[in-house]
């Protein structure tokens, strides 16, 4: 079973550094600290209208609710983890923001998402590790140095016994300072 929980999260991994790497964001890098899930993104222009988001930390994460089934507790679970969120955006409106000076842009993406073993919090997992994959929409707002991130979508979390199920709503909301 485990096996099979690898090769899942493998074919994963390989399908998003795939799309990233064929995908046309923004002309210049961004790198920022988060302040509401503590870490530091590195957003990175891979063409025209295109960036790949490197975004890890220390963050809050709830409970995914197939994924905690070996002590079967119930309730709102909630963790403090290690994590890793790589995202491949696409944005859409670049030139709307050009001619109206709005400070807001939007994008969709596939996001891949990497919690490590906790470190406080009562989410008692099957695994120490978890991955979630999906698609999403988001905002990012610049006001000067301070950057307001927000997305939204679907995910497909597993972990590596080979547990997973799909979360139809999985949400982001970060406040960041850009450093450069």
């Amino acid at each position: 079973m485990k096996t099979k929980g690898t090769i899942g999260s493998l074919l994963g991994l390989s399908l998003f550094v795939l799309i990233t790497t064929i995908s046309f964001a923004q002309t210049s890098k961004e790198l920022r600290l988060n302040i509401l899930n503590p870490g530091i993104a590195f957003e990175n222009p891979i063409g025209n209208k295109t960036t790949v988001e490197y975004n890890f930390g220390i963050g809050y994460n709830y409970s995914y609710p197939w994924i905690n089934t070996e002590f079967g507790e119930n309730g709102f679970q909630g963790q403090l983890a290690p994590f890793l969120d790589v995202q491949a955006r696409s944005y859409y409106n670049i030139q709307k923001i050009a001619e109206n000076g709005r400070r807001s842009q939007n994008f969709i993406a596939l996001r891949y998402l990497f919690y490590g073993p906790r470190i406080a919090g009562n989410v008692r997992t099957n695994e120490n590790y978890s991955m979630a994959v999906g698609p999403t929409w988001g905002f990012k707002k610049v006001y000067e140095k301070w950057t307001v991130l927000g997305s939204l979508g679907p995910i497909y979390y597993f972990d590596l016994t080979g547990t997973g199920g799909v979360l139809p709503i999985n949400f982001e909301f970060n406040l960041g300072y850009r450093l450069k």
